[in-house]
């Protein structure tokens, strides 16, 4: 690989890792081409990617980012596990994949700039989704207008009641 090419290479990772929202480190030893290309295609539904890297190439391009926290970590085969937005997505698909597999071992996590171990992966793919969070949050904000609207509308339907149930008891006398 030429000087130019490594460079490049090497600016290229800084910019992923710089853009990353959530990063896992794995070894992925035993794991077949096919496995991994199952693995890959799970992760892009959720919008999530995994790459294998050289190790030399990403401790230098850590540098200035983020997962200059995680420089030790890059040792043997390493492949990255990581998102650009939504974190809980690509978790939840690792997890499974481990579950099946158990030569993927995750060795250390990024989110959102902090280093994250492995009961805090599992603990992340445990939550809900960003949708789902929002929807909710939207929800419980949405919750005291709905009843306020109901509690005024109440108002005009109790007094029709009212004048039903008078209307009834002057009919029946």
């Amino acid at each position: 690989m030429s000087r130019a090419d490594r460079e490049s290479r090497i600016q290229e990772l800084h910019d992923l890792f710089r853009k990353m929202e959530m990063a896992v480190l794995t070894d992925y030893r035993g794991l077949t081409v096919a496995d991994l290309t199952d693995f890959r295609v799970q992760l892009r539904k959720v919008e999530g990617r995994f790459r294998v890297v050289k190790n030399t190439l990403s401790i230098r391009a850590a540098d200035g980012t983020p997962m200059e926290a995680v420089k030790e970590y890059f040792d043997g085969p390493v492949g990255i596990v990581f998102s650009k937005g939504d974190p809980v997505g690509p978790a939840k698909a690792l997890v499974q994949f481990m579950k099946e597999n158990d030569n993927m071992e995750p060795k250390v996590g990024i989110l959102s700039g902090k280093v994250i171990g492995l009961d805090e992966i599992k603990m992340l793919a445990g939550l809900p989704g960003r949708d789902t969070l929002l929807s909710a949050v939207l929800f419980s904000m949405q919750a005291p207008t709905t009843n306020f609207v109901r509690t005024l509308g109440e108002i005009p339907a109790s007094l029709v009641r009212v004048l039903d149930a008078v209307r009834a008891q002057k009919d029946a006398a």
